[in-house]
């Protein structure tokens, strides 16, 4: 993919908790990682990671029963950005939750 500059994610809007909430975003910048290497993958995950975080922040809490809202919003704003990236390795990185193997690329 050659546009390798900018990743808005998108915190969603949960029901009951934020139905009217205006929708957050952070832009996450990685034209400086290189996307064919584990190291590449695995920083950018983690800036998408930390983006999510900040986006849902507003639902952290320590109440145990609204935990699971905070959990959901980052779980799906992190799902959303590893797919706006569109890279077969950073998908692998996160549908393996963090655990490395070989994707084969036809360049």
């Amino acid at each position: 993919m050659n546009i390798k500059t900018l990743l808005p994610l998108a915190a969603l809007a949960l029901s009951g908790l934020a139905t009217a909430a205006p929708t957050n975003s952070v832009v996450v910048r990685y034209g400086d990682l290189n996307l064919d290497s584990q190291a590449g993958i695995a920083r950018l995950h983690k800036r998408i990671a930390n983006a999510a975080e900040t986006v849902c922040d507003q639902l952290e809490t320590r109440i145990l029963g609204l935990q699971a809202a905070y959990k959901d919003c980052v779980n799906a704003a992190v799902a959303d950005g590893v797919a706006a990236v569109d890279n077969a390795n950073l998908s692998q990185y996160h549908a393996s939750k963090g655990r490395f193997s070989v994707v084969a690329a036809n360049r």
